[in-house]
């Protein structure tokens, strides 16, 4: 083995390309591969628990987009067709990276699979990035990437839960303590920059991530201001690094904005008791010990009080390689060493039913993100962090073929888990109207709906594949033809003999505003759905709804626009901060 590994370093050596790119970043890419490969498979995994949500999902997505919406909000074909304000409450940079796909010719499957490899790729990338600045070595920084990408969490999120938000919040939690550690050093721009774009990162791909990462965040900007990488540690650095630190912040929060803003001022006319009740209730699904340790590996769904038919374990060669990297610390990155050791420790408490009490005075937030043990993400890191410290205490050669040995290794130990459950399944319009019906998925309430619906009258026309009558009269003397349909309107042609109440199959929600031939015209929820009604005169008319920007989206928009401004600016200069 040590032969094939030397040739390989050999060979890569002499690549002209190579003089400027370490072989350990073509070992990286070529270790990767393994956990890709699935991805290039004929068919889909679609039992895998979100994966035919993460497919529906950008399917509606385009359809909004190409309906004229640069930021889409509204799912058109949720809720048995009748409509859903998705893209409120989920964040948008999953489906935009999808959406990019599909503009330059990917179907929509494809499209999802490509995002999970990028998702991948650049987790494993953020990781080396990080790994190589704080550690100091790329040789670890292989190490560490290459344990991030096969701590088995992170294969569950792919090829198990196909949870696609959380697999691309994997990217970040490294990106942003890069982020930080440099905004340490440097006390520059564009650290400045870098840590804001970062984080931001993080509340725009999954915010329930983003949740559990901001305490591990805090915690390591005071390390940083206690054990600085840039000496010496003086009132005037501290002063410094908290100001910059705190524009970098209220830069994060301003990029987010276009999507935070919405949420704080709409997410009330939604109704979330389903989400966070229930099965949901973030108390019934605490992990036992033996399942942090435990190397089943099924793709069932959760279950409660312990009883989840998936793995959740750490891992068996990244627990052992963090007790190595405490067992045989170095001097040199002993700080960083016990801080993620720390971290891993509170983690590990945080994930069992006896933390119970420390979750409490959290509540409120802790019910919105539903599973405790999303807090894996976050274990993640630090397992693969103190991976990477290992090898530097394993080795003190810093040999590249002995971490490509110990890569290895990583990477057989977990191989079995980059096998998912390939199916062949047809996606359209259609089969989304039968998971629907048949999973009851794809729903959602507003305040203006008294019971959730059962079916629609829409649904068997979704599964013929008929044109969709998306609007009809409640008044016998006007008739209602349905002249075009797109992801973010409705245009009928009306004829009344008499003042009418023409009803829209689309739920109402702020931002939805009508036009009759051209002018404004009002419109009102009605019915137990909370469905759109409005009310037109004797004549016939061009009857046009549209989702449009409501004032905090507008507002957040523009505070994101600002702040992507202030961003760049400090990107081009080259000055200190």
């Amino acid at each position: 083995m040590k032969r094939f590994f030397s040739s390989f370093i050999f060979h890569a050596k002499r690549s002209s390309f190579t003089r400027s790119v370490h072989p350990s970043f073509f070992a990286l890419l070529a270790f990767i591969a393994f956990a890709l490969l699935p991805l290039t498979a004929p068919g889909y995994f679609t039992r895998a628990h979100d994966a035919r949500h993460s497919v529906y999902f950008l399917q509606m997505f385009d359809m909004s987009v190409r309906d004229g919406a640069w930021f889409p909000r509204w799912a058109a074909d949720m809720v048995f067709g009748y409509g859903y304000p998705l893209w409120i409450i989920l964040a948008p940079i999953p489906f935009f990276i999808g959406e990019a796909c599909i503009l330059v010719g990917a179907d929509v499957v494809s499209a999802v699979k490509i995002t999970d490899g990028l998702a991948l790729f650049f987790s494993a990338l953020t990781m080396y990035m990080f790994a190589r600045r704080a550690l100091g070595d790329k040789h670890a920084a292989l190490v560490a990437a290459v344990a991030y990408v096969y701590v088995p969490y992170h294969l569950v999120d792919l090829y198990v839960r196909g949870a696609q938000a959380e697999l691309v919040a994997f990217v970040f939690p490294p990106l942003i303590l890069w982020a930080f550690h440099r905004l340490a050093s440097e006390l520059d721009a564009r650290s400045i920059a870098f840590a804001a774009l970062s984080y931001a990162g993080i509340v725009l791909s999954h915010i329930q991530t983003a949740v559990f990462v901001t305490p591990i965040v805090g915690a390591y900007l005071l390390f940083l201001l206690l054990r600085p990488p840039r000496a010496p540690r003086n009132t005037f650095y501290v002063l410094r690094f908290t100001l910059c630190t705190t524009l970098a912040l209220a830069l994060a929060l301003a990029l987010t904005a276009i999507f935070t803003a919405p949420i704080l001022f709409e997410q009330r006319y939604l109704r979330s008791d389903a989400l966070i009740d229930g099965f949901f209730d973030y108390r019934k699904h605490f992990l036992n010990a033996p399942q942090l340790f435990s190397p089943f590996w099924g793709y069932g769904y959760a279950g409660e009080n312990g009883n989840d038919q998936f793995s959740l374990q750490l891992g068996l060669m990244p627990v052992l390689l963090a007790f190595v990297a405490l067992w045989r610390v170095r001097r040199t990155d002993a700080a960083h060493t016990f801080f993620f050791a720390g971290v891993l420790g509170v983690l590990v408490f945080a994930l069992l039913p006896i933390s119970a009490p420390m979750w409490a005075p959290f509540s409120a937030i802790v019910a919105f993100v539903q599973f405790p043990w999303r807090l894996l993400i976050i274990a993640a890191t630090a397992l693969a962090f103190l991976s990477g410290a290992a090898y530097l205490a394993l080795d003190k050669s810093r040999d590249l073929v002995s971490a490509l040995a110990l890569c290895w290794l990583i990477v057989v130990a977990s191989f079995p888990y980059t096998l998912p459950q390939h199916t062949d399944a047809v996606f359209n319009y259609q089969t989304q109207m039968e998971f629907e019906v048949v999973d009851r998925e794809l729903l959602g309430d507003t305040i203006w709906t008294t019971e959730r619906p059962q079916d629609s009258p829409l649904v068997a026309q979704y599964i013929a594949g008929e044109k969709l009558t998306r609007a009809i009269a409640l008044d016998a003397h006007a008739t209602v033809e349905t002249m075009r349909y797109g992801g973010q309107s409705v245009e009928v042609r009306v004829n009344a003999t008499a003042p009418a109440r023409i009803q829209f199959y689309t739920r109402y929600f702020p931002g939805w505003v009508g036009s009759l031939n051209g002018q404004p015209l009002a419109l009102e929820p009605f019915g137990e759905q909370g469905l759109i009604l409005a009310r037109v005169p004797a004549g016939a008319f061009d009857l046009k709804i549209r989702f449009e920007d409501t004032p905090p989206r507008q507002i957040g928009a523009l505070i994101s626009g600002i702040g992507l401004l202030g961003v760049l600016g400090l990107v081009v200069r080259k000055t200190p901060a």
